[in-house]
């Protein structure tokens, strides 16, 4: 009955669902696309510029911390203004990117590795306002009874976006150099922020609370209200919990190394491992919305990391490149059906006015531990055998995976 009642008021508001699904999906992968070529190809001129590790390790570890302490107070000002304004204005912020890093490159050479490391925090914080942004107005864009759907198009999406900024960054970075992967990466941001300027919603306010935004709501007591009210969303809690845990031993940054050390893998058939995991994504992501609807979420998120936690730990026993490309397979399928059901319950058990503070503090505090993760299990993995790391974190992650199933309030969830 209440799917009957959003497809109605949808349609009496006059919203083209279809249109705003393929603008919402279309930028989720040109976002994507931009950032992935930007990464690649900024860590690469980094490394031939410094030949120093840690400064290009750098521009990963910037990310979790961009989410662990500026996620939450970014949550506050998307909730405090229009989700889709909020877009936009982040879009065009990536864009100048793009011309910034020209400028210094070609005329204060000097400074370009201080440049560089400016931009990619300037690039974490505006791509960590998209995400909230998207979340919480994705149920007036298509219908709180698509989401789950839409959500598995956006990961099919986003994981298409990764594969082909990943396959053609270092192409293009071959044969355009710096500052024409510099213009591309702003011209795709700029024409994202243009598809998002099309994007219809109600015009009935009901993604603008008018009466919130007039009382003018001091900025640290509208955060504390988020951290309150997810104390309150027992089951958005308790799923935070479970993924900070996860987090803790979090290995995903060294199969690079146990592929290439324990599997004798050359860098091609590295990267098809990988593709056959963004592949095995991209595909799911097409119909695991339809499925996950059918079925009790405690499913989804119990089997979404007990499966995949198993897979890590045989990844860590053999040796054997067949094995890798099948386990990496069923690692990405079902921590699939994980990560799309958390999303949508994100979406639909969050109210609007709350949801972006909800979502950057729900990645903020799963985050928490992944910088010093990150330097820990590398240190681990020069002293002892790395196979020994993978079986730690696939028993860690399956006694994670059995939490949702000792959790009454995750029992109680009929459906998304």
């Amino acid at each position: 009955m209440e799917n009957q009642s959003e497809r109605t008021k949808l349609k009496s508001l006059q919203i083209p669902v279809k249109r705003n699904m393929s603008l919402i999906v279309s930028t989720t992968a040109l976002g994507t696309i931009a950032d992935a070529i930007f990464t690649l190809c900024l860590s690469w001129f980094v490394l031939e510029r410094t030949g120093s590790a840690f400064i290009t390790s750098a521009i990963t570890a910037i990310t979790y911390i961009v989410n662990v302490f500026a996620g939450p107070l970014i949550g506050v000002l998307v909730d405090r203004t229009s989700p889709k304004n909020a877009m936009i204005k982040a879009y065009i912020a990536l864009g100048l990117i793009g011309f910034i890093l020209i400028f210094f490159y070609l005329f204060l050479d000097d400074y370009i590795i201080v440049a560089v490391m400016a931009m990619v925090i300037l690039n974490d914080i505006a791509q960590t306002f998209i995400s909230p942004s998207r979340r919480r107005m994705l149920p007036n864009l298509v219908g709180t009874d698509r989401i789950a759907e839409v959500s598995g198009f956006l990961s099919s999406a986003g994981k298409t976006g990764i594969l082909i900024g990943n396959a053609v960054g270092g192409i293009l970075f071959s044969l355009i150099g710096l500052i024409g992967i510099m213009f591309t990466h702003s011209l795709i941001f700029l024409f994202a922020a243009l598809l998002s300027s099309w994007l219809v919603l109600p015009k009935n306010g009901i993604i603008v609370n008018d009466e919130k935004s007039k009382q003018k709501k001091q900025f640290w007591r509208e955060f504390k209200d988020g951290v309150k009210l997810l104390v309150k969303l027992r089951v958005l809690l308790i799923l935070t919990l479970i993924n900070m845990g996860v987090n803790i031993v979090s290995v995903g940054h060294l199969n690079i190394y146990i592929f290439k050390t324990q599997y004798g893998a050359t860098a091609a058939q590295y990267g098809f491992i990988e593709a056959t995991g963004v592949a095995t994504s991209i595909i799911t992501g097409l119909f695991i919305g339809r499925i996950i609807k059918k079925i009790k979420p405690i499913f989804p998120l119990s089997l979404g990391l007990i499966i995949p936690s198993l897979s890590i730990a045989l990844i860590g026993f053999y040796d054997q490149l067949f094995f890798a490309y099948i386990l990496i397979a069923i690692q990405t399928f079902f921590l699939l059906f994980y990560t799309v059901t958390v999303n949508t319950l994100l979406i639909t058990l969050v109210k609007p006015e709350y949801r972006a503070r909800i979502d950057t503090l729900v990645a903020s505090i799963s985050s928490l531990a992944m910088p010093l993760t990150v330097f820990l299990t590398g240190y681990l993995a020069d002293i002892i055998p790395v196979h020994y790391i993978f079986y730690f974190t696939g028993i860690w992650g399956t006694l994670m995976g059995i939490i949702p199933l000792l959790s009454k309030e995750i029992h109680q969830l009929e459906n998304l």
